[in-house]
């Protein structure tokens, strides 16, 4: 059996069991993107909007990728949503992260235990395990960066194959762009190669990368709105306006350190106290167990040889985590889901300190029962909570407007928001246009046999009072949702 399978096999069941649990509890409260990436999918592949406009700059072949996923299942005579092929996609790249992530571990602990640890951790953080059954590009990324990690961290360092890896991550997010630092460190480190040998092919993969990377962007870029981007740098450098430069100390003391709390543990007392049942109080109850089950092994430890730590691939790991720990507190420091990118840095990290370390070394089965703990604590706090239909406010409001609005509708809007597409996409068949200057064309609309709607934006702009047949509306702390209607009803 090869080195590779045989470094898995006494842990094959945790992709396994990862799989099952993801697959059947998909989450119901989906990441805004992920919405948006299924809505462009479907209008493209319905014809109603040119493929070109799947490419992002933040994300540019994510949403192709899923085009051709989606356009695959339906030759299959599999006729779903866009958004459920892509969450099934994530749980299967995740299940396959974790089981690289275990190879890494052991590699870079020489205990099967250590990596066992590292798994269960990995699979079962409230982050990656919420966003593992979502559509996000977050999740493919992170396992084309460990299948790279696992190319470049190795004994043998394996350029090509793992610059392969490093370039497709960054075709599907920018932010992949930092783990130029842990590969080139590797390059740099590799000991086999004398010094001109390490910077020569650290120089070409620099420049084989960004080109490959520019010509890509550079076509896609032809094709972009040029009006809105006049040039390639400002479509790349664009992002949300949601998020945000750090402006104080404060933001990194606060909202930084938690989100970092959030990768390992989730839950909402609300959302607790609102789905309290049966599946969540068996979880707690193994949760208890496991963490009882912690203290005892902790306190009843064995003495156990040490491990051979890989002293190259904690450097690597800290370059890994330290690179992106230093950019994401400037740039949207209180943002969770970014910090999947270094999610199995973090896990690995931590493996090995325990594994290094004398004191954890011989209470490794206490740190496994922790982990269970955590997974437990997760699928009854955070998973199976988000799974409920309900669970999504905006997602309830949109399947309501589905079952009353008529699809003949009309529905006008200044700013095409996140809360919009949540509408246009669970309740397919309105037809969506941006408001018009002129108050006649409105009109016109009108006297036809459909309803005329507006949405938050559009009703702010306009600042009329509207005579509605229809109205929903979700305004709260959290949300101002409101869409009117001129005439409607069935």
């Amino acid at each position: 059996m090869s080195r590779f399978g045989s470094a898995i096999r006494p842990i094959y069941i945790l992709p396994v069991v990862s799989l099952i649990f993801y697959a059947a509890f998909l989450t119901q409260t989906y990441y805004w993107d992920g919405v948006l990436f299924s809505l462009d999918i479907e209008q493209v592949a319905r014809g109603d909007a040119p493929f070109v406009g799947l490419f992002h700059p933040n994300h540019l072949l994510y949403s192709p990728l899923g085009y051709l996923l989606y356009s695959a299942a339906l030759a299959c005579g599999i006729h779903t949503r866009a958004i459920t092929v892509l969450q099934l996609f994530s749980i299967c790249i995740s299940a396959a992260a974790s089981a690289v992530l275990y190879v890494l571990a052991k590699r870079s602990t020489g205990s099967a235990n250590v990596a066992a640890f590292c798994g269960i951790l990995f699979a079962s953080g409230a982050t990656w395990w919420k966003f593992s059954t979502d559509a996000d590009a977050y999740i493919l990324c992170v396992l084309l960066l460990l299948l790279g990690a696992f190319f470049s961290f190795s004994d043998r360092l394996r350029v090509i194959p793992a610059g392969l890896c490093h370039i497709s991550a960054m075709l599907l997010h920018e932010l992949s762009i930092f783990f130029y630092v842990p590969l080139l460190l590797a390059i740099a480190l590799e000991p086999r190669w004398s010094k001109k040998r390490r910077i020569g092919i650290a120089f070409a993969y620099l420049t084989i990368s960004v080109s490959a990377i520019s010509i890509t962007y550079l076509m896609c870029y032809a094709h972009a709105d040029h009006q809105a981007y006049p040039t390639l740098w400002k479509w790349i450098a664009s992002f949300d306006r949601t998020s945000t430069f750090t402006r104080t100390l404060g933001e990194i003391t606060g909202s930084y350190f938690s989100s970092y709390l959030k990768l390992f543990v989730g839950g909402r007392l609300s959302l607790i106290a609102e789905y309290f049942s049966l599946p969540m109080i068996l979880a707690f109850c193994a949760c208890l167990a496991a963490l009882v089950s912690a203290v005892y092994l902790w306190r009843h430890s064995a003495a156990t040889a040490p491990n051979a730590i890989n002293g190259r691939s904690m450097v690597l790991l800290w370059s890994w985590f330290l690179t992106y720990a230093l950019f994401l507190a400037s740039w949207d420091a209180g943002n969770t889901f970014h910090k999947l990118f270094v999610w199995p840095a973090i896990v690995l990290l931590i493996g090995m300190y325990v594994a290094r370390h004398p004191l954890s070394r011989v209470r490794v089965p206490a740190f496994l029962a922790l982990a269970i703990g955590i997974a437990a604590w997760n699928f009854g706090a955070f998973i199976y909570p988000h799974a409920q239909p309900g669970a999504d406010p905006v997602l309830r409001i949109a399947l309501t407007v589905n079952a009353e609005l008529p699809k003949s509708a009309t529905v006008y809007y200044k700013a095409f928001d996140p809360d919009d597409w949540y509408l246009a996409y669970f309740a397919p068949g309105r037809r969506w246009l941006p408001l018009p200057a002129s108050i006649a064309d409105i009109a016109q609309n009108a006297t036809l046999a459909a309803p005329v709607c507006f949405e938050t934006t559009a009703l702010g702009a306009l600042r009329l009072a509207i005579p509605s047949g229809q109205k929903w509306d979700l305004v709260n702390q959290h949300h101002n949702i409101r869409l009117e209607c001129l005439t409607g009803g069935r």
